[in-house]
């Protein structure tokens, strides 16, 4: 889980701080920048690239879990995804409509039951 939440933690204040850069450099008001930053619409590059991101490393949270446990990896996995859906829906305090917050949270589980199985078949090849 800390590899999840810790590699998406960095990557989005990474990209939330390029992203207010580059509305500063062209001209956008500190109220602006603020709004933007917190709506995150789906029309701008920081939504994707946070949202793709965060996918990459539940990917790769869930791929840890599994190798490091060696066993029972789907279990993991979707346990790894409630908790990570049960966290987003916290944290996003209902800011997203009902459609938006469907979609992100499918993709997240489908994510994470990519990195388990791969985790699995990473931990059932022989050794050699």
């Amino acid at each position: 889980m800390l590899t999840d939440f810790g590699g998406t933690l960095g990557l989005s204040i990474a990209l939330a701080f390029f992203y207010a850069m580059s509305l500063a450099a062209s001209g956008t008001p500190p109220e602006g920048i603020a709004e933007a930053m917190s709506k995150g619409s789906a029309d701008s590059w920081y939504f994707w690239a946070t949202s793709m991101g965060g996918g990459a490393f539940s990917v790769l949270g869930a791929y840890v879990c599994a190798r490091i446990a060696g066993q029972s990896e789907y279990t993991l996995g979707a346990i790894l995804a409630a908790i990570n859906v049960v966290l987003g829906l916290v944290i996003s305090d209902g800011e997203r409509d009902v459609g938006m917050s469907i979609v992100l949270n499918a993709a997240t589980v489908a994510c994470v039951a990519l990195g388990a199985w791969l985790g699995k078949k990473t931990n059932r090849q022989p050794a050699g």
